[in-house]
């Protein structure tokens, strides 16, 4: 795990296959902690929320191997 004074990689990447696009966003961070994860995230919910509402679009958040985060934005591809 990083400690809060070491410098954190982010990396952006998108994809489009035929169902879909992805968006994903993954840091190599210190992540959630048990703490963290047993709060409602409210700004989280509220996200995946709206995503579902406007777009039928999921947000999914997982740990990386070797530490930090992913996190990945579906939006159906609708043509």
């Amino acid at each position: 795990m990083k400690s809060s004074s070491e410098p954190i990689h982010i990396t952006i990447a998108t994809r489009k296959t035929k169902k879909d696009v992805e968006i994903i966003v993954e840091d190599d961070g210190r992540g959630f902690t048990q703490i963290d994860n047993n709060d409602p995230h409210i700004a989280l919910n509220n996200i995946r929320k709206r995503l579902e509402m406007m777009c039928k679009g999921t947000l999914t958040i997982s740990p990386r191997d070797g530490g930090g985060m992913s996190v990945k934005i579906t939006i159906p591809n609708h043509k």
